[in-house]
């Protein structure tokens, strides 16, 4: 608006956009609120069979720590844990300690953080932010896919293949059969008949490489090309990644990480979570299902003591008692799609429902046909990783377990599904279905480092970050005051509201995480963030210095730097799209920090600053501002 009388522009905002400003103000307060209470060290006991937390156990805890002299601020439970909040982290210490000696081997105690955000905050949805690794302590994997066992599986299905259609063009061979790290070995007794068999792979398997067997050139060596090798291998890791992450995403670990690091390695970053057992026996083992007959004449009391029958093997189920079943495997886990939970319509408790597909099904579906009414066991075969000192040298020992989690009589011929029952609860159902979805990866996961960062250090890493923001907008703030006079205060006000912006938008943001190189982020746009006020506050002064009225100054101050304002913003916001693109794990929380803050800055040091100045100088007339000139 202008000046009717000198044409000169008349600085003022038209009221709604500044309920608009006092609006959002209100709203980045409020969901910024609750970081400023903070987090407790927390003790968290649960069952690990999986079972409800009872009364019971909530009264031994609180009668253990009084009997060490051990107290709490807080207690609260859920249905599958407690939790006990400390003052220090030395109590948390201490009770941890306490209750994992008076209470053995059947409950997993964990130390966590616990937020202390009123209820009131919560009954709003205002939670404090997520916190990343390094702040809030947790569970780090790196995981390692076997690539040899991932060629080999594919070998071994295009043997299958390659043994058919040779067949079904009437090309004899003599053998085939899987040569481990070397391909597939075609045996043949005629050279013309090798020779076809070349031909006919060459043409019809263009991702396969023929070479004369070693030393026996009348019989042929087949392989993948390396190309394709390459691509087999970065399929899997990226199956293994999105494997990895639908496991996370069941855990209830909202702010993990899941991520591809080199060509065989995946990250599993677990922020919060110290149930180091039930994280690694999840993330770090495989299990997978194998279907097999009861032996119904069989005593399992004689064959526990060495009595087993010819043909059968010994097993035991979770309870400790044997079963003995046929060696004949009815079905693998190569034929297991998926595993849900799900609930009996009859009797309510927790299922588990595996679906099926492949070749091994109508075996499966033949077998059951023909024992009705005869017992049928489900062994769940569980793979685990420990690492061991053998002669002084770190070595992987791998541990296979076989555990009967059913047996059950045949009622039908089963087809593609089937349902495990007797599980006990959902959450051991849940378990079960986790681990048995380990089947669909395309080869064994081992944990090559695996490290757990303890809620202290956590803390540390939170102060040391909150000082360092804090003497960025200190001296950034007393230079702008000094520098700028009245402006210079205003800026510091929008700087203050831009932290504050940015940590309300992160803690409503769902899949935000706040880490150390988020925080970084943030320190860069406090310099950001005062930079948009610079290049006004500079413009003003320049136009000022030219003569130019004191309304006028303020209005050419704001409308010319803008456009510079915005591009300079939009590049760097481009490159944070990028980096949060391509990036991973702390490259990604610099990103995250670095877009939200550039919006912010936009909004406070252009929108809100110009709305002080305008309450403060415009629409009327003033012939000298505080401004440093």
């Amino acid at each position: 608006m202008f000046n009717a009388r000198n044409s000169v522009p008349m600085n003022w905002y038209p009221l709604w956009k500044y309920v608009l400003i006092v609006v959002l103000i209100f709203l980045a307060c409020l969901y910024a609120l609750p970081n400023i209470f903070g987090e407790s060290p927390a003790v968290q006991i649960s069952p690990k069979g999986g079972q409800a937390v009872t009364q019971s156990l909530v009264s031994n805890a609180q009668q253990i720590l009084t009997s060490n002299n051990i107290a709490y601020s807080d207690l609260s439970t859920s249905t599958y844990d407690v939790e006990m909040k400390f003052k220090t982290t030395d109590q948390q210490m201490a009770a941890q300690e306490a209750l994992k000696s008076a209470l053995g081997d059947n409950y997993i105690v964990a130390i966590n953080l616990a937020p202390n955000t009123p209820k009131w905050l919560m009954n709003v949805g205002a939670y404090p932010m997520k916190l990343g690794l390094d702040l809030r302590g947790g569970m780090y994997f790196l995981l390692d896919v076997d690539m040899q066992v991932v060629v080999n599986n594919k070998l071994q299905n295009t043997s299958d293949q390659l043994s058919q259609d040779l067949r079904s063009q009437n090309i004899r061979y003599s053998g085939i059969n899987l040569v481990p790290n070397m391909g597939i070995a075609i045996q043949f007794r005629d050279p013309s008949v090798s020779q076809a068999a070349r031909n006919y792979i060459s043409s019809h398997y263009p991702n396969l490489v023929v070479s004369e067997y070693p030393g026996q050139p009348i019989n042929l060596l087949v392989n993948f090309s390396q190309q394709a090798i390459n691509q087999i291998q970065d399929y899997a890791v990226q199956q293994t990644v999105q494997v990895m992450r639908n496991r996370v995403n069941d855990l209830g670990v909202a702010e993990a990480s899941v991520a591809r690091e080199g060509p065989d390695r995946v990250v599993v970053e677990l922020p919060g979570v110290q149930d180091a057992a039930r994280a690694k026996s999840i993330i770090g083992g495989t299990a997978t299902l194998k279907v097999m007959l009861v032996d119904e004449q069989a005593n399992p009391v004689a064959a526990a003591k060495g009595n087993v029958p010819i043909g059968d093997g010994l097993f035991y189920d979770a309870n400790n008692n044997p079963v003995v079943l046929k060696n004949q495997v009815v079905l693998t886990g190569n034929a297991i799609n998926g595993a849900n939970v799900g609930y009996d319509q009859q009797t309510s408790l927790p299922v588990v429902q595996v679906t099926l597909s492949g070749p091994e099904v109508d075996n499966f579906s033949q077998v059951t046909g023909s024992n009705i009414g005869h017992l049928m066991a489900i062994v769940l075969v569980t793979n685990t990783f420990d690492k061991q000192m053998l002669k002084g040298k770190e070595t992987t020992i791998t541990k296979t377990n076989q555990t009967v989690v059913n047996v059950a009589t045949i009622q039908s011929r089963l087809g593609n599904n089937f349902q495990i029952t007797g599980i006990g609860n959902a959450r051991a159902a849940q378990d079960l279905a986790l681990t048995i979805q380990a089947g669909a990866l395309p080869a064994p996961v081992q944990i090559v480092e695996e490290k757990q960062i303890g809620p202290s250090l956590g803390m540390e890493n939170i102060k040391m970050g909150s000082i360092s923001v804090a003497i960025a907008m200190l001296v950034v703030m007393v230079f702008v005051a000094f520098y700028y006079q009245v402006f210079g205060l205003i800026a510091d006000f929008a700087l203050i509201l831009n932290l504050i912006f940015i940590v309300a938008i992160m803690s409503l943001l769902p899949g935000a995480t706040l880490s150390l190189p988020g925080i970084a982020g943030i320190v860069l746009n406090v310099g950001m963030a005062i930079d948009a006020n610079v290049l006004i506050f500079e413009r003003i002064r320049e136009e000022l210095r030219g003569g130019t009225p004191v309304q006028g100054a303020i209005h050419a101050g704001y409308e010319r730097a803008f456009s510079t304002i915005v591009d300079a913003n939009v590049t760097t916001f481009i490159v944070a799209i990028i980096l949060f693109a391509i990036g991973t794990g702390a490259v990604k929380g610099f990103a995250v920090t670095l877009m939200i803050g550039i919006v912010t800055s936009m909004f406070t040091a252009i929108m809100v600053t110009r709305g002080i100045v305008n309450l403060i100088y415009g629409k009327r007339s003033v012939k000298r501002i505080s401004i440093g000139i």
